[in-house]
């Protein structure tokens, strides 16, 4: 049996904003999926690309650059559907074991459905941009091991399954915050707006994943104190070296080089990209509040904090 540590008003609160509040992505009153594709359009926001600030982008026509900014994007997409596909397998194992009359359970339920929408929302955006090339890239060979993993995780030890959903959901959901406070943030380097596709789609995403990363902080700061000293050194050492996976990678998900891409750039200058992007260091600064917060949970060792704060990883 699964002990839920959210609270169960909190649960019957975000139950009732799930049923009053959606954002069902197929509804034309949500996104209008008929907004035709053209480079009059930028698809990736200033300084979010991961070729910012490398001068590729700069250098291209305003169609080639367009093309560059789908790919990256579509790419995205593909792979924030199979971490939210993770998340949900996560979620799934842990109804096996809630009391089905924990109103935790109905919100869980939510939830599922709510990553679902997103994840046939991020699909078709994918399916609309038929002419990039998202298959092949290696996730079957991981997938499966990835959620048997997760699924383990999050019926044995719910506090570090639930560190991981926020590492996932919390971090990089900085730009869909900062768009819903100031739509004009909402264009590309060169100033051309963000496809109305992909504004829609940020505000869908974000206004049902605040509850989501609502209900995974309040059963941390409920469970966290209810676990023994034995699972907290586990749930430190899981929590860690996600952690360091991001800080190494300096980004939340990879990115991979497709032959796509070799008319605009080599292997070697994609790599290069990454590494001067001002999205890495965005995507740090807002990591390093969410291990704050962790640190004062116990969810990350504070030497471990110090260790990264004083090399410089999150500067």
């Amino acid at each position: 049996m699964v002990i839920v540590d959210v609270p169960r008003k909190v649960a019957e609160r975000l139950n009732e904003a799930s049923v009053k509040r959606r954002w069902y992505p197929f509804d034309k009153d949500i996104i209008d999926w008929t907004v035709q594709l053209s480079s009059e359009w930028s698809y990736m926001p200033a300084g979010y690309s991961s070729f910012s600030d490398s001068g590729m982008l700069e250098g291209l026509s305003q169609e080639d650059r367009s093309f560059v900014e789908r790919w990256e994007m579509t790419q995205l997409m593909r792979n924030v559907a199979h971490g939210e596909h993770l998340l949900n397998q996560g979620i799934l194992a842990m109804l096996w074991q809630i009391d089905p009359y924990d109103p935790s359970y109905r919100y869980l339920l939510h939830e599922v459905a709510e990553e679902c929408q997103h994840m046939a929302m991020f699909n078709n955006w994918v399916r609309i941009n038929s002419d990039i090339e998202t298959v092949d890239a290696g996730e079957a060979d991981w997938g499966k091991v990835a959620c048997d993993f997760t699924q383990d995780l999050a019926t044995r030890l719910p506090e570090a399954f639930w560190v991981q959903v926020l590492l996932f959901e919390f971090v990089g959901d900085d730009f869909n915050q900062a768009m819903k406070k100031d739509p004009s943030l909402a264009v590309g380097i060169d100033g051309r707006p963000l496809h109305p596709i992909l504004v829609a789609m940020g505000k869908a995403h974000t206004g049902e994943e605040a509850r989501h990363i609502g209900y995974a902080r309040k059963w941390l700061h409920e469970g966290m104190a209810l676990v023994d000293e034995a699972q907290i050194a586990e749930i430190q050492s899981f929590s860690e070296l996600s952690a360091q996976v991001i800080i190494d990678r300096q980004s939340l998900l990879p990115l991979r080089y497709t032959s796509q891409l070799s008319r605009f750039m080599t292997k070697d200058e994609f790599k290069s990209a990454l590494g001067v992007s001002p999205a890495r260091r965005l995507l740090m600064a807002q990591l390093k509040k969410l291990l704050e917060e962790f640190t004062e949970l116990r969810i990350i060792r504070q030497e471990t904090m110090a260790k990264w704060v004083d090399s410089g990883v999150f500067d």
